[in-house]
């Protein structure tokens, strides 16, 4: 049997040969993950059908231009608003590795990227000044947190915390925070160093920080998969899964039933610990223990249209923020239009903007900056124009697109990430098959080093895909 290792070939006349099964494989969730399983075993002729709790394909990758809940913001096309001519993401926002599983079907497919690194200059906020590293220079805390993310993959001490670890400053904790917390789904207080450190020792590319010139992350998950996308129920969130017999049968919110004979469950980890599917027999203690060790926070996005580009036009990323603390220059490299920043906000930055009105949402980010910036956020960020009835003009809403992952009902948050004393076996765990009928992908179940990421996503659907088609060949 030859399995398919990348993207690109998996297609109906892939080399290897059909696997004679009669029956059908359900899976739970159309992200990145189900696509690629629901991909890999049809091409190996198998009968799939995907149920999706949400409305729309792809899970957390998710771009602007493709919701419509941002269609008649503010009354105008979402695109003319923003005034932007590249793609603003509101999910994974960047991906790692030019030869990644993703970096790879990219590239086979001609995409026109970037890496941020060849476009955009660094920034570092520490003291509310925001510098590049080469005009940080000797400074002993900037060169401490620096040196600590650069050989984080390396570590071999004992296992604690990130902040823990670290060891650095109080002036220096927030740009931490940012670099090795906030970055990798949590905050350094909260994330297990052991095993993120030999998460990112296991990874097998590159690990180039790159962005799609001109091509929405999602429109590029939906084409890659045309032929998957007919397979995929909508609005099919489903409640529980009954394995007890030979035929396993399958409920969703609304009361529908649905057969299958193997089922594979790729919903996010809030998901499962919430309680949010239930199964009949119950899961075993093996994975349900698991899954306590890892964690998944709130998650919340923000981009922010500005009238003038004031935090540098070669900027890519800045980091050090309290209230926000990771930006991206979302158009460097990409457009003549550098007006936007997008900010990526996990753990407690997410969950304090998320108990906010949309207003004080924008109030405390912009707050931030014009702590940094001497007030230039405030003074540029851009409005829409709204005239009244007699003709005259005023200056209405903040022009910025919200995305609070948190209150998303069938994601609820961003991506997992080790808790303190977590080990490589929990992750293995918490994506074991059970009985060579329930299987499980989906980012926080990948095994290869690239947990939290799209990659780690693609990866773990094509490991459950793998053991779909073992079981079924075993017994054959």
């Amino acid at each position: 049997m030859v399995m398919p290792s990348l993207l690109s070939s998996c297609v109906k006349d892939d080399p290897g040969p059909e696997v004679p099964f009669d029956g059908t494989v359900a899976i739970i969730g159309a992200g990145a993950a189900g696509m690629f399983a629901a991909d890999i075993l049809r091409a190996k002729g198998i009968n799939v059908f995907i149920l999706e709790a949400g409305n729309q394909i792809g899970g957390r990758v998710r771009s602007l231009r493709n919701q419509t809940d941002y269609q008649d913001l503010y009354g105008q096309d979402t695109v003319m608003v923003f005034g932007s001519d590249f793609p603003i993401e509101l999910g994974a926002e960047a991906y790692y590795g030019s030869d990644s599983i993703w970096g790879k079907a990219v590239q086979n497919n001609g995409i026109p990227v970037l890496e941020l690194s060849s476009v955009g200059v660094d920034r570092y906020v520490i003291d509310n000044l925001v510098k590049t590293s080469t005009d940080w220079g000797s400074d002993a805390d900037f060169i401490s947190v620096q040196n600590f993310v650069n050989t984080l993959p390396n570590y071999e001490g004992p296992e604690q915390s990130i902040q823990d670890a670290a060891g650095v400053s109080s002036r220096a904790q927030a740009l931490l925070n940012a670099e090795a917390g906030n970055f990798y789904g949590s905050n350094s207080e909260k994330i297990g160093i052991k095993l993120l450190s030999n998460d990112l020792r296991s990874r097998a590319h590159d690990g180039k920080s790159i962005v799609l010139k001109a091509n929405p992350m999602q429109d590029f998950l939906l084409s890659r998969f045309s032929q998957i996308t007919p397979l995929v129920q909508l609005e099919k969130a489903v409640t529980s899964i009954n394995y007890s017999g030979d035929v396993i049968t399958i409920k969703d919110k609304n009361g529908n039933e649905y057969q299958a004979n193997k089922v594979i469950v790729t919903v996010p980890l809030s998901v499962l610990k919430s309680g949010g599917i239930s199964f009949n027999p119950g899961l075993p203690n093996e994975n349900t223990s698991a899954m306590q060790k890892f964690g998944m926070d709130p998650s919340f996005r923000a981009v922010i249209e500005f009238k003038k580009n004031f935090w540098g036009e070669d900027a890519g990323y800045i980091w050090g923020g309290t209230a926000a603390p990771q930006y991206l220059n979302a158009g460097v490299g990409r457009s003549i239009l550098y007006r936007t920043l997008s900010f990526t906000m996990n753990g407690s930055s997410a969950a304090s903007l998320s108990a906010m009105s949309r207003d004080q949402q924008l109030n405390a980010i912009l707050t931030e900056l014009d702590g940094v910036y001497d007030g230039l956020a405030t003074k540029y960020v851009r409005k829409t124009i709204v005239t009244d009835a007699d003709g005259n003009d005023s200056e209405g809403p903040i022009i910025a697109a919200i995305k609070d992952w948190t209150k998303e009902e069938y994601i609820k948050g961003g991506y997992s990430y080790p808790l303190v004393g977590t080990s490589a076996t929990d992750r293995e765990n918490l994506s074991k098959p059970i009985n060579g009928k329930v299987f499980f992908a989906g980012e926080a179940t990948d095994v290869s080093g690239d947990a939290g990421t799209i990659n780690g996503a693609l990866a773990s659907g094509e490991r459950a895909a793998r053991e779909v088609i073992e079981s079924i060949t075993q017994v054959s």
